[in-house]
């Protein structure tokens, strides 16, 4: 993908008075090198810090029209949207719909949350935008929800994957095109697989988004991995330790720079996540994917053989191993002046599991453990531990 310089240098000038980046931005900049040296990054911290101010600080004045909350560390911190922003959300999701073949004549059940959260407005919203019959169900009460869809020809769903698995078995009709959030989803192969049995000519779509960028990105028939909406969101993958962008195709913290959104403008925003950022060729116009979607927090890291390993990252590595309750531990040692890795996992496995888990975790991290052992109860102590003094 060309770097798309004229949209963020809009978005440098339109910021240049913003109170929360006056004197910090430069005026333009000429290529991707020259963004991520003078633009800085913002943390969720910063941006926490700054909404708890009076009046919201330097993000107050947005006169929005719709507020969501978020958790952020002990407290719910409100994401704004205004007329405009709702706007350009639901026309970036309008081409993703036109995309997927639906329109009027459909019918959504959407059973994602209402309450305080974003997800079940957002798709209330884009669906009837774009000519769709919506039904706010929300979570819960399997055998009512199947029973209404059945009842109303509900032909699009949007929900939860394990809560859309308790609908199929409580007699729902596999819908047209399903939307998955809430959990990893095409990141879980054996949650993925369940659902492709259950719904085996259903377009299956899954949505990445974060309460402060909505939408971020989505899969899109005929691509990999999710898509980012590009005339929203400009992504980034930065080294979290150095802080300096990794390449094309490399693991990295996602930073997320917003286009032209009038509440809260984040720019350079750490996300915390670890993924993969990948250019493409061309997929209903949007050449930016995610191919894994997010695998992982980069909150902690630890040097191991030269590789820098995310303890998350294990988390993605156990998801559908049958017998492990996904609790783990990371020893780290020396030995003869080598690093030796071992994984302790929570609960049962056989040999075929551990197998399984060994090649996932190489294919995940490039290196290899040198030992991986179950116990049928992990203790509440550190994740990673490191036993190799001074190292």
């Amino acid at each position: 993908m060309a770097f798309p310089a004229e949209a963020l240098n809009r978005t440098l000038a339109r910021l240049a008075d913003h109170p929360f980046y006056r004197g910090r931005l430069p005026g333009a900049v000429a290529d991707e090198e020259e963004f991520a040296a003078a633009v800085p990054l913002t943390t969720r911290a910063d941006f926490a810090t700054e909404m708890r101010k009076l009046g919201y600080g330097a993000f107050g004045g947005a006169k929005p029209v719709r507020v969501n909350l978020t958790p952020m560390g002990p407290s719910l911190v409100p994401v704004f949207q205004t007329r405009g922003d709702l706007d350009r959300m639901i026309a970036a999701a309008g081409t993703h719909l036109a995309a997927c073949d639906i329109g009027e004549g459909d019918v959504c059940a959407v059973t994602f949350g209402y309450h305080l959260f974003v997800a079940g407005l957002f798709y209330q919203s884009q669906m009837e935008a774009h000519g769709v019959a919506c039904i706010p169900l929300g979570p819960g009460e399997a055998e009512r929800a199947a029973e209404l869809c059945n009842g109303h020809g509900v032909t699009v769903l949007a929900g939860n994957p394990s809560f859309s698995l308790r609908l199929i078995e409580a007699g729902l009709k596999p819908p047209r095109v399903f939307f998955a959030g809430g959990e990893p989803f095409t990141g879980n192969e054996a949650l993925y697989a369940r659902v492709r049995a259950a719904m085996p000519e259903t377009t299956l779509v899954d949505a990445f988004s974060l309460s402060e960028f909505l939408p971020v990105a989505r899969t899109f028939p005929g691509g990999e991995g999710v898509h980012v909406f590009d005339e929203l969101v400009h992504a980034e993958a930065i080294d979290s330790e150095t802080l300096e962008p990794v390449p094309d195709g490399e693991r990295g913290e996602l930073v997320l720079t917003h286009l032209a959104k009038e509440a809260q403008p984040l720019v350079r925003y750490r996300t915390g996540d670890l993924t993969v950022r990948r250019t493409t060729a061309p997929v209903h116009g949007r050449t930016v994917s995610l191919p894994r979607v997010v695998f992982g927090r980069t909150d902690e890291m630890v040097k191991v053989k030269g590789v820098k390993i995310y303890p998350s990252e294990v988390g993605a590595v156990l998801l559908g191993i049958e017998g492990l309750t996904g609790k783990y531990r990371i020893a780290v040692e020396s030995e003869r002046g080598r690093d030796r890795l071992a994984l302790t996992l929570e609960g049962r496995a056989d040999d075929d599991a551990l197998e399984a888990v060994a090649e996932r975790f190489r294919r995940q991290t490039l290196i290899g453990a040198d030992r991986i052992e179950v116990a049928a109860a992990l203790d509440d102590g550190p994740v990673t531990v490191d036993r190799r003094g001074g190292a």
